[in-house]
């Protein structure tokens, strides 16, 4: 489980914005690789197929998709179903936007004291 941010108004603020972010890059990373196939096989088949480079893209593609699901409402494994905005996201969205990485700042400091 990750550290849980306080689901105050800061974390509301910030969940939009985060999920923007986070859902920006996945598009981003889903552009970059070839198209995943549906079913189970063809996925691992897939999988096996990739460079490195793009096993590990199609890795973090996955876990910005885990997140997103999570943060609209679809808890996703490895998160506290009471945790409105992990700290995993919040690492994945740090630095993308300069307004967003003070925002993410902000929020861990409050989440700290």
């Amino acid at each position: 489980m990750t550290a849980a941010v306080e689901a105050g108004p800061d974390a509301q603020a910030l969940l939009l914005p985060v999920v923007r972010v986070l859902s920006e890059r996945a598009d981003g990373l889903r552009r970059s690789l070839p198209s995943r196939p549906e079913t189970a096989i063809e996925r691992y088949d897939w999988l096996r197929s990739l460079t490195a480079e793009q096993a590990r893209r199609a890795e973090l593609l996955d876990r910005l998709d885990a997140l997103c699901e999570h943060l609209t409402g679809r808890p996703a494994l490895g998160y506290s179903r009471d945790d409105p905005l992990p700290s995993a996201a919040l690492e994945e969205a740090d630095g993308y936007n300069a307004q967003q990485a003070h925002r993410v700042y902000a929020t861990r400091i409050t989440a700290a004291e």
